[in-house]
């Protein structure tokens, strides 16, 4: 680099505005971020509400299968809310990859389930309304 760029204004700001790129990118990347762990918390909280929409499309489907049984006899029965289920055709809940989940209630009315992510520093719990608490 030209020194008599670096001696003029228009190299001084270019000079700033390379040490506040670099500088913004340490603090929002998060391999390096100091805000780490509350990025991957953040995540967990996003993948516990996806698990809840996901249980709730399962017993909605379980109201509808009543109205069925109703009409024609065939009966299926529609349980509690399971890992294992929701992960599957039609539900498609997608674990994301580092997070452990554990469904503590998998009834309607009770639904509670904890997830913690690996890069994560919290518990996350999410109850029956969708509410998350860490």
């Amino acid at each position: 680099m030209d020194l008599e760029v670096l001696n003029n204004e228009d190299g001084k700001t270019m000079v700033w505005a390379v040490i506040v790129l670099a500088v913004i990118g340490y603090l929002v990347y998060p391999g390096t971020s100091p805000f780490k762990a509350d990025y991957y918390n953040l995540k967990a909280e996003n993948n516990l509400k996806d698990l809840h929409r996901a249980c709730n499309r399962y017993w909605a489907d379980g109201v509808a299968q009543k109205l069925v049984t109703k009409a024609t006899g065939i009966k299926r029965e529609v349980g509690d809310c399971d890992l294992e289920t929701v992960t599957n055709d039609p539900y498609n809940f997608k674990m994301l990859e580092g997070m452990k989940i554990e469904i503590v209630d998998g009834t309607k009315g009770g639904f509670q389930a904890t997830g913690r992510h690996d890069e994560g520093d919290k518990l996350i719990k999410v109850n029956a309304s969708g509410n998350i608490e860490s």
